[in-house]
């Protein structure tokens, strides 16, 4: 994965209470990194306000994670964050997280995400208008066969 492939980044300042007993930043942390891609990926591209928290209805089905190098309190990270492909109810995101000053990769990473209807607890199909958005901006096919 290069930085490159990727059309959105955001930046995330490493907090002290983001590292371990062992001084680097909690494995368990980057997830958390990587949910900040995505809601700020989809606040942008959607142009949400950031108390909105229920226009996109969707659940993670999974999520992967591939450490390279630690990262460190007082390191700012810039997360990459893009939709690589959509189907009729479910699309995946990856992530490449890397240092800001030094250009290092911290991890690599994927979600795949289900559309969701909260109310009556079952997957629904996408709408339209988020696909044809998601596929204009990453100029992908707006769902896989």
């Amino acid at each position: 994965m290069a930085k490159d492939d990727f059309k959105f980044s955001v930046e995330i300042p490493v907090r002290f209470s983001d590292m371990d007993s062992l001084g680097h930043i909690n494995n368990a942390v980057y997830l958390s990194y990587f949910e900040e891609g995505r809601v700020h990926y989809f606040r942008k591209l959607f142009d949400l306000p950031s108390n909105d928290t229920s226009t996109l209805s969707m659940i993670v089905l999974e999520i992967h994670c591939t450490y390279k190098t630690p990262a460190y309190y007082g390191e700012t990270l810039r997360v990459y964050t893009k939709v690589s492909w959509m189907k009729n109810k479910s699309f995946e995101m990856q992530y490449l997280i890397t240092e800001k000053v030094s250009g290092r990769t911290i991890a690599e990473g994927s979600s795949i995400q289900v559309s969701y209807d909260y109310s009556n607890q079952k997957t629904l199909e996408m709408p339209k208008e988020f696909r044809t958005k998601i596929s204009a901006f990453e100029e992908i096919p707006e769902k896989l066969e």
